[in-house]
């Protein structure tokens, strides 16, 4: 008899001791490739979850026996959070979520800001958007200078929503009026070029309303058109950054923050979440539903990412600042 021979019946069995062996390792190590798992967490319909270990909210202060809403932040190399409110005040917290003081706008009566940006000289610069203006603070609240005016000539704005510096103290300003453009300034006002129009099209808009640079590029949040767009600090269309699964595209981006390590957070209005992916438009994890309990969002415009790795999040539609620590 052939030694290496085993009757049919006997290899029946170890075929199964076999299988049932793998099943059982697959089980207690899921991140052994081919068992299915792997190192990303999903939710019951497959999305990838981005991990959070904790949540909190910060507290905003009423106003005149109403409770506003967050609309923009920025937060400084010192984790400095300067938060834009409906209530037409500049709010500014420590790391912790304490405030530290607070200073309004020069008039709020017809509508409120949207964007904010910390200048490098300490400076705070504001798309003053239904006032059609920028507007250059003092570190303590004094207004410094204003540019721009209402209309459609360069240099003009109508409904500014977005401002950011460059390393050289050039300004950006997004705005989402007629003609739906980006607008680059010198640090004192003067204007230099612009980029964009109404349209679907590569290089076109419609609401152009965050603003983020990262190595010599602008990424531009097109909301309405559900991407991000990337350009040349002289406007140049480089790029759509979108995700490479069709199934996972964004829905009404409204800003976002790119940090040095590469990773691009944008806060989705109308899908209410946190999204972040790579600048190769790989999602490597998502945030938040619809609501307003914890780990849900309502109309949410704005965040930001602290240095220690802390996403702040403008919750508008619930009124509230939330911040999550992964």
């Amino acid at each position: 008899m052939n030694s290496g021979w085993l009757p049919r019946g006997r290899c029946l069995y170890l075929r199964q001791c076999l299988c049932q062996g793998l099943l059982l390792l697959c089980l207690l190590l899921p991140g052994v490739s081919g068992c299915g798992g792997g190192a990303a967490d999903r939710g019951g319909d497959g999305e990838i979850l981005l991990p959070i270990a904790g949540e909190r909210t910060w507290r905003i202060p009423s106003a005149d026996r109403f409770l506003p809403a967050p609309r923009g932040l920025y937060s400084d190399e010192r984790d400095d959070v300067y938060v834009l409110d409906d209530a037409g005040r500049v709010l500014v917290y420590d790391r912790t979520g304490l405030l530290q003081r607070q200073w309004k706008m020069p008039d709020s009566r017809i509508g409120n800001p949207e964007g904010i940006w910390k200048l490098r000289d300490g400076r705070v610069a504001v798309a003053d958007t239904h006032y059609h203006r920028v507007v250059i603070f003092h570190p303590d609240g004094e207004v410094d200078f204003t540019f721009g005016s209402e209309g459609r000539e360069p240099g003009q704005f109508v409904f500014p929503v977005a401002v950011l510096e460059d390393a050289a103290g050039n300004l950006y300003v997004g705005e989402y009026g007629d003609h739906q453009r980006v607008q680059k300034f010198d640090g004192s006002g003067r204007y230099l070029l612009q980029f964009g129009k109404h349209g679907a099209g590569p290089g076109e808009f419609q609401r152009p309303s965050g603003l983020a640079l990262r190595g010599g590029e602008v990424f531009v949040v097109d909301a309405f058109n559900d991407r991000i767009q990337v350009f040349s600090e002289a406007g140049e269309f480089r790029r759509i950054l979108k995700l490479s699964d069709e199934f996972e595209a964004l829905a009404y981006p409204y800003d976002l923050r790119v940090t040095a390590d590469g990773r691009v957070y944008v806060i989705e209005n109308r899908a209410a979440r946190l999204t972040v992916m790579t600048l190769e438009g790989r999602l490597l994890g998502r945030y938040g539903s619809p609501g307003r309990n914890s780990h849900q969002f309502y109309q949410p415009w704005d965040l930001t990412v602290l240095t220690d790795g802390r996403i702040l999040v403008a919750d508008t539609g619930n009124h509230r600042l939330v911040e999550l620590t992964p």
